[in-house]
């Protein structure tokens, strides 16, 4: 083969590795710093007395919060955990139904709304956030909670019950089964988005310290044996389906787990049943 089609073919190469290294650092850096998101709603705008709050996360991060007092004295208590890249004030009027059996507790997980942190690591470290809450609820003297979790919030829910016995019962929403799954899921390009997505994964490694193999609520939950209701829509052009399929095979031996798996609704998209669905399910297990 001639010297000139090599130094072509080698040309051809350079570019393409170089193309494909500057779009998937494009994707992790965007995807560990999206935009913040900080709402103006707080539980005032629902009428509903509230405290806010601060904690601290095992590794040294200040998260804010809101402590709602229950509608009723009561010392039960569902923490509220809100989605990817979104806030807790996202998630409050959909979820203020509650207020009327439960204290509510919501916060910003790390980097995102009001909290402390650099980067999210889209549920990886944000186990460490959920633990932390629970531990400053402890300390108003709450020893056991319900959890409800939507998306990355469904997920760090998921993942925590074996880290968390005062978890008692959760509702996980359109939460993904797999994060490495999702890495492709950055990319709309056909041929290429498996070997960004693997470039992603290496990123995570060398920046982060952080292997997404690892970052598994599907793995996470195949020996729990607490209530959890699993909500997930056919629709979903966020977080596929095929998510909540392995998260339901992965509970398949634990009796007290529930699946509401909707058809022809979008990601977030609640529907007239939602309501009475997750009442009912928390006044049985919580």
């Amino acid at each position: 083969m001639p010297a000139w089609m090599w130094a072509s073919i080698i040309r051809i190469v350079v570019i393409t590795l170089g193309f494909l290294i500057v779009i998937s650092l494009w994707g992790f850096y965007t995807s560990i710093r999206p935009p913040r998101i900080l709402s103006s709603l707080t539980p005032k705008n629902l009428q509903l007395e509230y405290e806010p709050v601060w904690f601290k996360t095992s590794d040294g991060l200040a998260l804010r919060g809101w402590f709602i007092p229950g509608g009723t004295a009561t010392k039960k208590t569902v923490i509220l955990l809100h989605g990817y890249p979104a806030d807790k004030g996202n998630i409050l009027p959909a979820l203020s139904f509650l207020h009327k059996e439960y204290n509510l507790f919501l916060f910003d997980f790390r980097y995102l709304g009001e909290s402390e942190g650099r980067y999210s690591t889209v549920g990886a470290k944000e186990i460490r956030d959920l633990l932390a809450a629970i531990e400053f609820l402890k300390n108003k003297g709450i020893e056991e909670v319900g959890v409800w979790g939507f998306s990355m919030g469904g997920a760090v829910a998921l993942m925590s019950i074996e880290r968390a016995p005062e978890i008692k019962a959760v509702v996980s929403e359109s939460s993904y089964a797999s994060l490495a799954q999702m890495a492709p899921e950055l990319f709309m390009i056909p041929v290429l988005r498996y070997p960004l997505a693997y470039l992603v994964w290496l990123w995570t490694r060398i920046f982060l310290g952080i292997d997404i193999r690892d970052v598994s609520p599907a793995q996470a939950v195949r020996n729990t044996t607490i209530p959890i209701l699993l909500i997930h829509s056919s629709n979903d052009a966020v977080i596929p389906f095929a998510h909540a399929q392995l998260l339901q095979m992965s509970l398949k031996e634990n009796r007290r787990a529930e699946f509401w798996l909707k058809v022809g609704f979008a990601h977030g998209e609640l529907g007239k049943e939602y309501q009475d669905r997750v009442a009912d399910f928390f006044r049985r297990h919580l």
